[in-house]
């Protein structure tokens, strides 16, 4: 490229930026009450998230508006919650979306309940908290892998994004696993891992699974790392512990199952993250994503949110999220029918 259209470039995003951050000034929501919508039960990780960044996104938006919260809880909550802010949220600027990765599955995209299309939404931003860990109760990590009673895993569907590894694990690695689903969050799956109920099970939450390392509960068995396709890498909390995609790429599998794979997994580059309707103005998704920046910026929000969540927590801008969510809905219809296959050979169910 030569100097002078280098420039011209560089003077373009220059005035794009500044036309948005005037946009984003000239918004105000002084005396304004907006209303959060959460795809998830109350007290669950994709709450209390939603309910951080309201608390400091009504510092940093212009005018320091109240943010009231209502919550999509279970029975297709998530899918309810996408459709009734699909369809019936009016699109003025005073409503927005707490949602995680499961919205943006391109297998619960597509069935026919699902009158939503998340690239359509207006991402404020989210963020990953670095990739789901696949752990197993103090010395049960041998079961694993040889015949005889399957070791459990606990489950609140077959949906979650890091079920992905466990099943690919049992048909491709040999993993002698069961699952048990119906389990309301993690919560409740973490207690009954420490009653010995279960035995394996996953989160991306470091304190979490610091927590339970620190009181010899469980050994590692995995870990989803960073990265999208067959680029992923470990954790920096946990660089020790096996990438599962690269156990995957040492076995060798074809094509069609890294395709399903990805199919699956792939949404969990955005674990948590926030959106305005469909048709939203300009002027209001540039100030709420200008507002998200200064939320992210704002240190006493990194130290809870790494304090809270994770330690390795990845900031997704809002363009990104965007970019992420349209990217995975782009996934072939026979790579989601390869994972669905898969779930109904286990008895999992994705609903």
């Amino acid at each position: 490229m030569s100097y002078r259209k280098t420039i011209s470039v560089v003077a373009s995003i220059a005035a794009a930026a500044a036309m948005q951050a005037g946009t984003a000034g000239a918004q105000n929501y002084e005396g304004k009450t907006l209303n959060m919508l959460i795809a998830s039960n109350a007290g669950g990780g994709t709450d209390r998230i939603g309910r951080l960044f309201g608390l400091y996104l009504e510092k940093h938006l212009p005018g320091k508006p109240k943010i009231v919260y209502r919550n999509f809880g279970a029975g297709g909550g998530k899918i309810r919650a996408a459709n009734h802010f699909a369809l019936k949220t009016k699109a003025d600027g005073y409503s927005l979306m707490q949602t995680d990765s499961s919205v943006a599955q391109p297998h619960i995209v597509r069935r026919k309940v699902s009158q939503f299309d998340p690239a359509k939404f207006e991402a404020i931003g989210g963020f990953n908290a670095g990739g789901s860990v696949i752990f197993i109760r103090k010395g049960q990590i041998e079961r694993l892998t040889k015949s005889g009673d399957p070791v459990i895993v606990g489950a609140t569907s077959g949906s979650r994004s890091w079920q992905a590894m466990l099943v690919w694990g049992k048909e491709y690695l040999g993993w002698n696993v069961k699952w048990i689903p119906g389990y309301k969050g993690t919560r409740e799956m973490m207690k009954a891992l420490r009653q010995g109920e279960i035995d394996v099970m996953a989160t991306a939450s470091s304190k979490r699974i610091d927590g339970l390392l620190k009181d010899g509960v469980i050994d590692i068995v995995a870990q989803e790392g960073v990265g999208y396709g067959t680029k992923y890498q470990a954790r920096g909390a946990y660089p020790k512990a096996p990438v599962f995609p690269q156990m995957l790429e040492k076995k060798g599998i074809s094509k069609l199952a890294w395709e399903g794979y990805n199919s699956w997994i792939g949404s969990s580059q955005v674990d948590k993250w926030l959106a305005l309707p469909p048709g939203t103005p300009k002027a209001h998704v540039a100030a709420y994503r200008k507002a998200f920046d200064d939320v992210v910026a704002d240190k006493a929000f990194i130290k809870l949110l790494h304090k809270t969540f994770s330690k390795d927590a990845v900031i997704i801008k809002g363009a990104e999220v965007a970019e992420i969510v349209a990217s995975i809905q782009t996934v072939s219809n026979e790579a989601i029918a390869h994972a669905a296959k898969l779930r109904k050979k286990f008895g999992l169910s994705s609903r």
